[in-house]
């Protein structure tokens, strides 16, 4: 009876952090992406895709704004670029690789700043 109350709270923690993924359509005003169904503010996963059916991006909104990671592909569907967001604003490392999915660049940012940049060779 333990196990199977601890497995039940688990997957209830588990069910608690899961996030909606919304495709669009959203429109954008004043830096915030608004459903364009409800005009709400979009909490959750907003995923990208080429017109072939390929993933183009994937990141987290909070109240309309980026926040959490961020990820961009390309078209082959190698990563392109990841990197974290904060209340709207770049936060920490973000990394670029080219379409052989080798890392080109590196930059960091707080609070939307760049404060540094390092080139792989």
């Amino acid at each position: 009876m333990r196990l199977l109350t601890t497995l039940c709270l688990v997957l209830l923690s588990v069910h608690s952090y899961s996030q909606e993924v919304f495709t669009g359509p959203f429109l954008i005003r004043d830096g915030i992406t608004y459903h364009q169904d409800t005009n709400e503010p979009v909490t959750g996963i907003v995923e990208e895709f080429y017109d072939d059916g390929q993933l183009k991006g994937r990141g987290n909104f909070k109240d309309g704004k980026p926040d959490g990671l961020h990820e961009w592909f390309h078209d082959n569907g190698q990563l392109f670029s990841r990197g974290n967001f904060k209340d709207g604003k770049e936060d920490g490392l973000f990394e670029n690789f080219d379409e052989n999915g080798t890392l080109v660049n590196t930059l960091t940012y707080r609070n939307g700043e760049l404060v540094e940049t390092n080139f792989n060779p």
